[in-house]
């Protein structure tokens, strides 16, 4: 019976120790993989301040003056100069008080199409403007 014990204990102290050497090498793997990212996080942090000073000379307002002046040929006066607010166009120009009053359209009969080229409305000798259709997209 204690053979049995002492071999059991034997095989199990074996196991064990298997045990904390595959922990003890997953714990060795992870520390070099934790140096590797922390070796990479400084150079990255580097890096960012090289980049943080270049986009600082990038955007000195000075230089971005410069560099308008030299190709953008942009100039400080305005487009067009008024003496005063007459000078303005008018926003709405007057219409006849009858003009919508006399206004009228022409239809077809029925069973009749319209002429090809002109707008549904439209008499022959007028322009065509576009027809809009309203799209049911169904949702």
């Amino acid at each position: 019976m204690i053979r049995i014990l002492s071999f059991t204990l034997v095989l199990v102290t074996g196991v064990v120790c298997l045990g904390v050497y595959r922990i003890a090498e997953e714990a060795r793997i992870t520390a070099a993989e934790l140096r590797e990212t922390r070796a990479a996080i400084v150079q990255e942090n580097q890096s960012l301040a090289v980049l943080g000073a270049e986009w600082a000379r990038v955007t000195q307002p000075a230089r971005i003056q410069a560099l308008a002046e030299r190709y953008l040929n942009l100039n400080d006066r305005p487009a067009a100069e008024l003496a005063s607010v007459s000078q303005l166009p008018p926003k709405f120009l007057p219409q006849p008080e009858d003009a919508i009053r006399n206004a009228n359209a022409v239809v077809p009969p029925p069973g009749q199409r319209p002429l090809p080229g002109v707008a549904h409305g439209a008499l022959p000798g007028q322009a065509a403007a576009p027809v809009q259709t309203p799209l049911h997209t169904g949702t």
